[in-house]
């Protein structure tokens, strides 16, 4: 696994760790990670996860998160545990991938959602950035255009993001060279 890996199953294994059992779902794993990556983009110029949100009928889904938990195999900190979308972590979250303000927006997103209903997350989710990916059909990715909208980011916000985004994506050119 990347680091960009283990910073995503660790910021979903803090999450999953502060929730009672029974609210240990995907619904609200997926909705809680969401807002924590809005709340970290917008104050830090990134998201924690680095997951690209697909909008799904009931709000945005991280895909490479859902994909990794679904097919998990016996090896793999969380697993899908029964049928309801129930799941359960199996590892300790390994607190050296996480940053304090990865952690402080996690927090904040947990106690900020942690108490919402599955309709509540729903509707919660279905915001500027769902809606217009939404429009093109279930299943689209939600572009980095679209959630800087939703959080109603600057031009300079803008501007690093896009900075930031085009040297990585010169970085993954460079390494596959």
């Amino acid at each position: 696994m990347n680091i960009r890996q283990n910073v995503m199953i660790n910021a979903a294994l803090f999450v999953l760790k502060a929730l009672p059992q029974n609210e240990r779902k995907f619904h609200k794993l997926f909705k809680i990670l969401w807002f924590a990556d809005l709340d970290h983009l917008k104050k830090h110029g990134r998201t924690i996860t680095g997951d690209t949100y697909k909008a799904m009928k009931y709000g945005p889904v991280p895909s490479e998160l859902y994909e990794k938990i679904k097919n998990a195999g016996d090896s793999f900190s969380i697993r899908k545990i029964s049928d309801d979308g129930s799941i359960e972590s199996f590892a300790d979250v390994n607190f050296d991938f996480l940053s304090e303000t990865d952690i402080e927006s996690l927090n904040f997103s947990i106690e900020e959602n942690k108490s919402l209903n599955f309709s509540d997350l729903t509707d919660k989710s279905h915001g500027v950035a769902w809606n217009k990916a939404w429009r093109h059909g279930a299943n689209t990715s939600i572009r980095v255009e679209e959630i800087l909208d939703e959080i109603g980011a600057d031009e300079e916000l803008r501007e690093y993001v896009e900075f930031d985004n085009a040297l990585k994506r010169e970085l993954q050119s460079c390494a596959k060279v």
